[in-house]
């Protein structure tokens, strides 16, 4: 087998054989217009036939000539892949790149009983990363179970506020187009301001969606109560998939539970879609507590019963090991300061 990077005749192919929104060739060329640089690559068996693929984007380090690599949700890690990352690695002068695939390790029951389904990443050349990415914990609803099994399997809680929201009148509608967009991204920045978290700018948004929205990939959906827009969620769906990356809400009228009946009429556009699986995109492991940083969101999603996972986790593959260490440190630090200023802009 040999792996090959891959050029835009190979996009067909290509996004057949990706699993996640981040792999898809247009979040690559949406990457692209961030200012990074990004390789598709296809691994092809003796047949010159293409089996897998993945890309890896490389972000500068402002005012430096080093980079920095990631491989966010790609395939397994296998040894022909370190090869060619690390061939391409030295190329772009990266200081390391982060692999963090989409492999799931455990799967945990309601009663926080483990299921092993995968051994972690053995290789001599990857470092476990000491920041993530994405969350390493997820949660995975069955959208091929009815409607009933699926609201069956919530939390009581959640079931019951969905049936106050119906009660209240809450509406529910798709309105994937740039106003939908835009309303969409002043809540969620309301949001963030309100919550006191990061979150990448406006233009990032912007340019995303610029990038998807005549891709079919990409779904804004709004909740509204007495004709005022409460809640609005971005879904992205791919094949089989339905993910739920963004999502954002008022801070008045908590009563009428519009993000609940949103989520809930999510998972029917899930199904209408004929996709098998929603993907929410991220919450805490298993022994989620109150008071931590997240929990509301972890608790929120936790409510529509589905399975949690837990990945193999995030591995770094360190092409210069002095400025890797210098380089954490100075992140750490930043994050620290990007942190404190979100806390200062909520008060």
């Amino acid at each position: 087998m040999i792996t090959k990077v891959l050029t835009s005749k190979d996009k067909e192919k290509y996004n057949k054989l990706v699993n996640h929104p981040v792999q898809t060739w247009e979040w690559g060329d949406f990457q692209i217009t961030q200012g990074h640089t990004v390789y598709r690559l296809g691994l092809f068996d003796e047949n010159d036939k293409i089996i897998s693929a993945y890309s890896v984007s490389f972000h500068k380090i402002p005012k430096t000539n080093f980079s920095i690599g990631t491989i966010l949700r790609g395939p397994e890690i296998n040894d022909q892949m370190i090869i060619k990352i690390t061939e391409i690695a030295k190329k772009e002068n990266a200081i390391f790149v982060k692999f963090e695939p989409t492999s799931i390790y455990k799967k945990y029951d309601a009663f926080n009983n483990e299921t092993l389904v995968n051994n972690r990443p053995q290789f001599r050349h990857l470092k476990k990363s000491p920041k993530v990415a994405f969350y390493p914990f997820n949660y995975l609803v069955d959208l091929t179970k009815n409607e009933e099994e699926i609201l069956e399997s919530m939390h009581p809680k959640t079931r019951y506020n969905i049936r106050v929201a119906n009660r209240y009148g809450v509406e529910v509608k798709e309105q994937t187009d740039d106003q939908g967009f835009e309303i969409y991204l002043k809540l969620l920045f309301d949001t963030t301001k309100r919550q006191g978290f990061y979150l990448h700018s406006q233009k990032y948004h912007r340019d995303l969606w610029k990038k998807l929205k005549n891709t079919g990939m990409i779904h804004i959906m709004l909740a509204s109560y007495q004709n005022q827009i409460l809640s609005a969620f971005m879904i992205f769906n791919i094949k089989d998939q339905l993910f739920y990356p963004y999502g954002a809400s008022l801070d008045i009228n908590r009563q009428v539970m519009a993000p609940t009946l949103l989520m809930w009429e999510v998972i029917r556009l899930g199904q209408k879609l004929k996709c098998k699986s929603f993907d929410m995109w991220g919450c805490l492991g298993p022994h989620a507590k109150e008071g931590e940083n997240g929990y509301g969101f972890h608790r929120f999603k936790q409510g529509y019963g589905g399975q949690l996972v837990e990945y193999v986790g995030t591995y770094d593959l360190v092409i210069n090991p002095i400025l890797y260490k210098l380089y954490n440190s100075v992140d750490k630090t930043r994050w620290k300061i990007l942190r404190l200023k979100a806390s200062i802009f909520k008060k």
